[in-house]
């Protein structure tokens, strides 16, 4: 477990990403919530094939999941990886860090997320 926390995560969210403050705040201070706005930019970076955005995200993602407290780890996993819809891009899982792969992979195997075709 890190010492990463809540706070410091969503602080260097708004600064990574200011586009996001309006509808980070709006989440009343609620982790998982604030993770799903997260999750739903990325999401939509996938969509419209924004290599960049996605690696900057899951760089970012991926060192609050390997630093962060059990909280932060714990909301990374149920309302961001848990929702990332990969089956249609194989190139934005080539982005995903290693850690997050292995978390990933394991919600799969316990269809908490869904499997991705180009793995079998």
């Amino acid at each position: 477990m890190g010492d990463l926390h809540r706070s410091i995560f969503l602080k260097e969210l708004k600064d990574t990403f200011p586009d996001l403050i309006s509808e980070i705040n709006a989440q009343y201070g609620l982790l998982h919530q604030e993770m799903h706005v997260f999750a739903d930019f990325v999401q939509r970076a996938i969509a419209v094939g924004h290599a960049k955005d996605v690696a900057s995200c899951f760089e970012f993602a991926e060192k609050f999941y390997r630093d962060g407290n059990d909280q932060l780890q714990n909301a990374i996993g149920v309302s961001f990886i848990e929702h990332l819809s990969l089956q249609n891009a194989q190139w934005a899982w080539d982005l995903l860090g290693p850690i997050l792969k292995r978390e990933y992979l394991q919600l799969a195997d316990a269809g908490m997320a869904k499997p991705l075709p180009y793995l079998r």
